[in-house]
């Protein structure tokens, strides 16, 4: 995966009556609660309704669906991918060197920038535990080709493959081939990868926010 990025989370203590001193985190852990204030896990939302977004005010703290405030809060210049709008708020999730860390919650939409999709898909894609190559052939169609693996409580893996020919449908680029059926959708920096869970074997899966390294 990309190094880290040096913008950091910081957590707050708010409403308190006298100022509190600021206690700067690394990002919650993978084995931590998702800290996001009612919103839903990513993954479960429509592909199709994410978007990426950069903060664009000084200090942008999370909120539940109805605007009271939470702990945590992102500066300017946090990469986020979001869901739809709703009442002018969208749930927010911090990204950080391209990996979802589990925190976020709703923020106006006033107080962050889109980021469009980047036009360029050629390139190595990596999530957690899958790779992506995309590249385009002589006869102008685009293939995909990649693996993805599951480690198992014995230490091995099962491993999954994906291998085939590109077709864009609506937003989305999308391939299908031996019972395997993945869709990628272009989101800021981003792909978001979505498989039928018939990529490989147990466990193993394509979906996720894949980031290029190359």
């Amino acid at each position: 995966m990309p190094a880290l990025s040096r913008s950091v989370l910081t957590l707050a203590l708010l409403g308190a009556a006298a100022p509190t001193p600021l206690a700067h985190a690394q990002g919650a852990p993978a084995s931590a609660p998702a800290t996001q204030l009612g919103c839903p896990d990513w993954l479960t939302l429509d592909p199709g309704d994410l978007r990426a977004a950069r903060v664009s005010a000084s200090r942008a703290v999370f909120t539940d669906a109805g605007g009271q405030p939470g702990r945590a809060y992102v500066v300017q210049g946090d990469l986020l991918l979001q869901g739809p709008a709703v009442n002018g708020r969208r749930c927010s999730y911090f990204v950080r060197g391209g990996v979802p860390t589990g925190v976020g919650g709703y923020l106006n939409t006033m107080q962050v920038q889109n980021v469009p999709a980047s036009p360029a898909l050629s390139g190595t894609w990596k999530s957690g535990t899958g790779t992506l190559i995309l590249a385009k052939t002589a006869a102008g169609t685009w293939r995909v080709k990649g693996d993805a693996l599951y480690p198992t409580p014995g230490g091995s893996a099962n491993l999954g493959e994906v291998d085939g020919t590109l077709t864009r449908r609506g937003g989305a680029w999308q391939t299908a081939a031996d019972g395997c059926e993945l869709s990628l959708w272009p989101v800021g920096p981003w792909l978001v990868a979505l498989d039928n869970g018939a990529c490989g074997g147990l466990n193993v899966t394509f979906s996720g926010l894949y980031t290029r390294q190359r």
